[in-house]
């Protein structure tokens, strides 16, 4: 704490100035007592902060926002409370703001991924190039059939959740099958996912019979023993969907590795001595335990996202008597639906709408 001198500089008993003694210790108490409370002010917290407006100051950390975090809000006086008012409308599930629809015509000269990434960012071109080849599979090898030439128009849009779009139409000009493949989406009146037709009406997507699920979104990935080896089906569902045994089984095994397949459950099939497998559910039902027999289409368990799932899920896959590994679309019956009636004209009118988008597309490029 600095100091201070009287006036005369010396005793106060003996004043240079020639000042009454009095005088000096008088003026030099009023003085150092100003002095001392100016800095008292200066050196208080926060006091120089005064001299800025609230509006104006940084945050305190001075670190910028990450990517995607709401940067700090700058310092103000509390405003009064607001009257209450009504809550924000939750979206719809699934739905699409309008104007959202992005079209792409391409003509492919290297792999499906690397002529988008031509035209989208990586992380895009990525993920349409997933969802292209879900629907391509049931027609022709993505690895193998895809060749440069081969004219590409699709269109999609975003969808609630990271990084998620859905197709909303798909044409494919195959040099290697000699015609044009189509694919269109269409939510049948009373269903609880929208599925991909041909223009005749007919799905794209082969349908296991029986299934292990009354209804799902799609199949996202089938059996692939090269590459990422694949294991088995896995189907696109809700959370919390019903799980079914497709035929007369015998619960084996429940929640094994649960760190890598979640929660689990596996059943044999007595018709062929075949074991399947069901990964990543939600929960396996209590009466579901091993030892005990089931008729075909009870209810097992509730589809989920857990163990080693990055989305929610149904995984499953197949063994025959031996052990080994079986295409679950070999070893079912498959079908496809075809629409009839009022639902075909319904379709019919959403795919000439759809169709008519990729044919205003014209050259290659893309539309926002």
């Amino acid at each position: 704490m600095p100091t201070f001198r009287t006036l005369g500089g010396g005793s106060s008993t003996g004043p240079r100035s020639g000042l009454p003694a009095w005088v000096s210790v008088l003026l030099g108490a009023v003085l150092g007592a100003g002095l001392g409370f100016y800095l008292g002010r200066a050196t208080a917290p926060g006091a120089d902060l005064q001299a800025v407006p609230p509006a104006d100051l940084a945050p305190a950390s001075g670190i910028p926002a990450a990517p995607g975090e709401a940067a700090p809000a700058p310092v103000a006086d509390p405003a009064p409370p607001a009257a209450p008012g009504p809550a924000p409308a939750a979206p719809t599930p699934g739905a699409t703001p309008s104007g959202t629809t992005r079209r792409l015509a391409v003509t492919l000269d290297s792999s499906l991924y690397q002529s988008l990434s031509g035209e989208l960012p990586g992380r895009e071109a990525d993920i349409l190039s997933a969802h292209i080849g879900r629907l391509l599979i049931w027609w022709l090898d993505a690895r193998r059939d895809v060749l440069r030439g081969d004219r590409l128009e699709v269109a999609w849009e975003p969808v609630p959740g990271p990084g998620e779009i859905r197709v909303r139409a798909l044409r494919y000009q195959s040099q290697k099958l000699g015609k044009t493949l189509e694919a269109y989406l269409f939510q049948r009146p009373g269903a609880a996912y929208g599925r991909y037709y041909d223009p005749d009406g007919v799905e794209i997507e082969q349908r296991l019979e029986p299934s292990p699920l009354d209804e799902y979104e799609q199949v996202t990935e089938v059996m692939n023993l090269g590459g990422r080896r694949h294991r088995g089906v896995d189907f696109k569902v809700d959370v919390g969907t019903p799980v079914r045994t497709p035929e007369d089984a015998v619960v084996s095994r429940v929640n094994w590795r649960t760190r890598g397949n979640g929660n689990c459950l596996e059943l044999v099939y007595p018709r062929t001595g075949a074991t399947a497998t069901f990964l990543h559910l939600d929960k396996v039902l209590p009466e579901t335990r091993p030892g005990r027999r089931l008729k075909a289409g009870t209810a097992v368990a509730l589809s989920g996202n857990t163990g080693r799932s990055t989305a929610p899920h149904l995984h499953y896959e197949l063994h025959d008597r031996a052990g080994r590994l079986v295409n679950p679309f070999d070893y079912h019956t498959t079908t496809r639906r075809r629409l009839e009636g009022a639902e075909l004209e319904a379709f019919r009118g959403a795919q000439a709408e759809l169709a008519r988008g990729l044919q205003g597309l014209g050259g290659a490029g893309l539309s926002r």
